[in-house]
């Protein structure tokens, strides 16, 4: 598949590589989200060495391994042969370098003295280091106590690709159908690697996703997603499953997720906090307006995950007793409800990306909280609300991943909300978004205000 959407990280890296003093460049992030295929794009015109660090390996296999792959001498430590590439080669790779942690721990210190002296001897070197493991690499070059403390000049963290990046994908791929490639963005998110999946299986809808993607490789799905999660979250992995997969099933409030551990909110914080500040995996999400930390919501960060969670992992029992059809109607039945909130994440993403524009907004996201003064009711949430302070325009969406939707019945509903939303009551302009599938009708005005119904065929014309 061919590289997209990295332009500004290969911008920074083609500059870096044109210096002439030893710089140390970090790559991170999760597994399959395109490290690798990244750095080889900056040095692929150039002279380099690119060495793998595996995780299962002792020094004197992989000596051996790196020997005779790159035709090298063999040496017998690892420090001599970090030497000899350095020496050799102006341009080297260590790829998922925090696997050294699983080889030899005393690399790091013999890696510093080595890095010191290239560095007050003003050779030439571009040393690249990228990992998957965000709590280990953060622990060897965050951590003051470790050797290789500030021993890094450049860091770049890698994201998922955006939504309009994966449009473009699921265009060049053939895939036409709007409504197929939300979902399948609801499922894969922005991680490259699976994208290549698509094309190598020359995947053009939706149904022969599902069917190739989770029927039929259920299994390597499941494995998949388990190498990743349970290599970065260690031996806590069952814990920290608890908490992410209530997450996907959308208990994502600190006293929902509590449940689960006998209502003990201090050890709850204490996973979610190093799910969030440690692993990041995990992210914390306010209401746009009041930001009331008593209301503060958790979200996975990736699609991958919250489906695995979601479908895959609880039922791989099924699978294992080959009771497919149970497996498949679990899907069929709880997919709609899984894009609901899917539909939400992508709609927002739209504006954030700037691919759809009503006004200039300051902030964008969702709204919630609790009803003022009203006896039997309890609380409110608006899907989308978007604000600009100084013109005091607002926003109010709602996404209904359904098709006919009622415009006028979801209007009815959502001005009843609004008038919760503390926020310039009395000289603020107000507008209305409705996103659906499919519309029995569209509205284009409600009580004197604009409204704007955007079906999938509408946002299908956005690009």
């Amino acid at each position: 598949m061919k590289f997209y959407n990295r332009e500004a990280e290969l911008g920074l890296l083609n500059r870096i590589i044109e210096g002439k003093s030893t710089r140390i460049i970090v790559i991170r992030g999760i597994r399959r989200i395109g490290k690798t295929r990244l750095v080889l794009e900056s040095i692929k015109e150039k002279e380099h060495i690119r060495i793998f660090i595996p995780k299962d390996k002792t020094v004197s296999s992989f000596l051996n391994d790196v020997s005779v792959e790159h035709n090298l001498p063999l040496f017998s430590r690892l420090s001599d042969f970090i030497n000899y590439v350095f020496d050799k080669y102006k341009i080297v790779f260590f790829d998922e370098f925090q696997n050294f942690e699983y080889m030899d721990k005393s690399i790091f210190s013999e890696l510093q003295d080595i890095i010191d002296k290239y560095k007050m001897g003003g050779k030439e070197l571009c040393l690249f280091i990228s990992g998957s493991s965000y709590s280990l690499l953060k622990k060897i070059f965050y951590d003051y106590a470790k050797a290789l403390y500030g021993r890094k000049d450049v860091e770049i963290p890698l994201f998922e690709l955006n939504v309009k990046t994966t449009m473009k994908i699921f265009n060049d791929l053939g895939i036409a159908d709007i409504e197929d490639k939300i979902k399948m963005w609801a499922i894969l998110g922005g991680i490259p690697k699976y994208y290549e999946l698509l094309e190598s299986l020359k995947i053009k809808d939706f149904k022969d996703f599902i069917n190739l993607f989770y029927i039929q490789n259920f299994k390597s799905l499941l494995e998949e997603v388990t190498s990743i999660l349970v290599s970065e979250l260690g031996g806590e992995y069952k814990t920290y499953y608890t908490v992410m997969e209530a997450i996907a099933f959308s208990k994502t409030k600190l006293s929902e997720i509590a449940s689960l551990f006998n209502n003990d909110n201090n050890a709850t914080n204490r996973y979610l906090d190093l799910l969030i500040k440690e692993y990041n995996l995990v992210t914390k999400v306010l209401p746009v307006i009041g930001n009331n930390k008593r209301i503060t919501s958790y979200k996975n960060k990736s699609n991958l995950f919250d489906f695995w969670f979601r479908f895959v992992r609880k039922n791989r029992d099924l699978y294992e007793i080959k009771q497919f059809d149970k497996a498949i109607k679990d899907f069929d039945r709880d997919f709609n409800n899984y894009m609901g909130r899917k539909f939400e994440e992508f709609i927002i993403s739209l504006f954030q990306e700037g691919i759809l524009k009503i006004f200039d907004f300051d902030i964008i996201g969702g709204q919630w909280g609790k009803f003022k003064g009203e006896k039997g009711k309890n609380s409110y949430e608006i899907d989308l609300v978007a604000f600009n302070e100084k013109t005091k325009e607002i926003l109010f969406g709602e996404c209904k991943w359904e098709d006919k939707v009622n415009a006028l019945s979801v209007l009815n509903e959502v001005a009843e909300k609004t008038k919760y939303v503390d926020w310039h009551l009395d000289r603020r302009e107000e507008y209305y978004a409705i996103f659906a599938k499919s519309f029995a009708k569209k509205v284009n005005e409600f009580n004197g205000k604009k409204v704007y119904c955007f079906d999938l065929k509408a946002i299908e014309k956005l690009w």
